[in-house]
C-alpha cells in the first residue's frame, strides 16, 4: 500500500467536514495524477538519455571515420603559372595538373607552343594563357 492509500484511509477516520474532506480528495487525485505524469516522464527521459548515447556513440565513430578518411585523402595544392598541382593519394603522390577553374586534370598538348586546357571542353572550357613547355618547365623546378 502506497503513502496515497494510506493518506486516503486516514482522511476517513478524521472527524474533518465534508467540504475540507472533498478538498484533500481532490488534491490527492492530483497528486496520483502528477506521480502518473513523472513515471512516465521519468521512462521517456530514459529512453531519449539511452538514445542521445547511441548519438553520441555514432558522432564520435563518424568523427574519427571522417578524420581517417581526410587523412587518405589529404592532398598538397600548389599553383604554377595559374594550373593547379595536386600531390596526394588520387595522383600517386606524384604531382599532377588539375583544372584551377573544375578542377579535372589538365590536358598538355602535343605541341609545347600550345597552352594546357582542361577535359571538359563543353562545360568548363578553361584553357590556361601559358604555353605547356614553359608550365612544364617551371613546375619540375618548383614541385620537387
Amino acid at each position: 500500500m502506497g503513502m496515497l492509500e494510506v493518506a486516503r484511509d486516514a482522511i476517513k477516520d478524521l472527524p474533518v467536514s465534508e467540504v475540507i474532506r472533498e478538498r484533500l480528495s481532490l488534491a490527492f487525485d492530483r497528486l496520483e495524477e502528477a506521480e502518473r505524469q513523472i513515471a512516465i516522464l521519468q521512462t521517456e527521459k530514459g529512453g531519449l538519455q539511452a538514445q542521445f548515447e547511441r548519438e553520441r556513440l555514432d558522432h564520435e565513430q563518424t568523427k574519427k571515420e571522417l578524420q581517417r578518411l581526410h587523412e587518405l585523402l589529404h592532398e598538397e595544392v600548389r599553383l604554377v603559372r595559374g594550373v593547379e598541382f595536386r600531390k596526394g593519394s588520387r595522383t600517386g603522390n606524384e604531382w599532377q595538373p588539375f583544372c584551377p577553374k573544375c578542377h579535372l586534370p589538365v590536358v598538355f598538348s602535343r605541341d609545347p607552343s600550345d597552352p594546357i586546357f582542361c577535359q571538359d571542353p563543353t562545360v568548363c572550357r578553361w584553357v590556361s594563357g601559358e604555353d605547356s613547355s614553359r608550365i612544364q618547365h617551371e613546375s619540375r623546378n618548383s614541385l620537387k
